[in-house]
């Protein structure tokens, strides 16, 4: 009886630090040189937002603002997930954040799978009344962010020059078939061209939510990708890493942090927020900044 209190009691630990960690923000700080590559002088200092799911830290987000705030950024880059798929997207937490954000940095939005379900919704007539209400919030969420000035890059591209310095940033939409689970289909370039064309000139970074072609992302041309959808593999094991994929792999090869390949880079966020039963483990919200620097 006594290992069956021993059990309870532990479990009980478990589920109280997993309740207590989603409230902790994490800063992961990468220091990325561009290899010649557009940036002649200086550098640029953005912060990462990913898999936010409409997750509040704070009333209007308040504690996640200010962590922002703080590293006061040149700009700031959503890499996707936003909003959950399924739920009302305004008001809510995320609209709150990035309310906030557009009065003080530009703020450049690229989708992730949650978002491309609402497309998807959106650009096929549906007769249920509940999804109607669905896409009507996602369509004035939209809306309300180019009114304060978010760029949205879907499928499309921005180029900001600052002295001798040139960055194209480019978002990348892919259809809602790449993230199915189990075995996903290959990404041919000519997917990639198809949406988003060739890379431009300068430094190219590429918001790409699913990391696991991050190898397609480098052959099209992209010097730095910035991904997250994997949530850090919900569970980190000391010394392993995450233990499981949305795609319902074990181990996944691009669970979070920084990756090589060819002399590109990528950075993919462990997210700050989750959806339905996603529980997170020794995986504490994180909130990624990167410091883009001449070299």
């Amino acid at each position: 009886m006594i290992y069956l209190y021993i059990f309870a009691g532990l479990l009980l630990l478990v589920v109280i630090w997993i309740y207590l960690e989603k409230k902790i923000i994490v800063k992961s700080e990468y220091t990325i040189k561009s290899g010649g590559k557009g940036i002649v002088s200086g550098g640029f200092t953005f912060a990462v937002i990913a898999d936010l799911h409409n997750t509040g830290f704070g009333t209007g987000n308040k504690r996640l603002l200010q962590k922002i705030c703080k590293i006061n950024p040149d700009f700031v880059i959503i890499a996707g997930d936003l909003i959950t798929k399924r739920k009302p997207c305004y008001p809510g937490c995320a609209y709150d954040l990035i309310k906030e954000l557009s009065f003080r940095y530009p703020v450049y939005y690229a989708y992730g799978n949650h978002e491309q379900t609402f497309e998807d919704m959106e650009n096929n007539p549906v007769t249920d009344q509940a999804d109607n209400e669905l896409v009507k919030s996602w369509t004035e969420f939209k809306s309300n962010l180019v009114e304060l000035g978010v760029q949205i890059l879907d499928n499309k591209s921005i180029t900001i020059k600052y002295k001798d310095n040139t960055i194209n940033i480019t978002g990348l939409s892919i259809d809602s078939g790449f993230y199915i689970r189990g075995n996903p289909p290959k990404l041919e370039q000519e997917d990639i061209v198809g949406k988003i064309g060739r890379r431009g000139e300068g430094y190219q970074i590429l918001i790409a939510h699913n990391p696991i072609y991050f190898k397609d992302y480098v052959k099209w041309g992209a010097d730095l990708v910035l991904s997250g959808h994997v949530h850090g593999g919900l569970v980190r094991l000391p010394f392993v890493g995450g233990l499981i994929s949305p795609q319902v792999r074990l181990f996944p090869r691009y669970d979070a942090g920084l990756f090589e390949e060819s002399g590109s880079y990528m950075v993919v966020s462990r997210g700050l927020g989750s959806h339905s039963f996603m529980p997170r483990m020794f995986n504490p919200p994180e909130l990624v900044v990167i410091d883009l620097k001449a070299g």
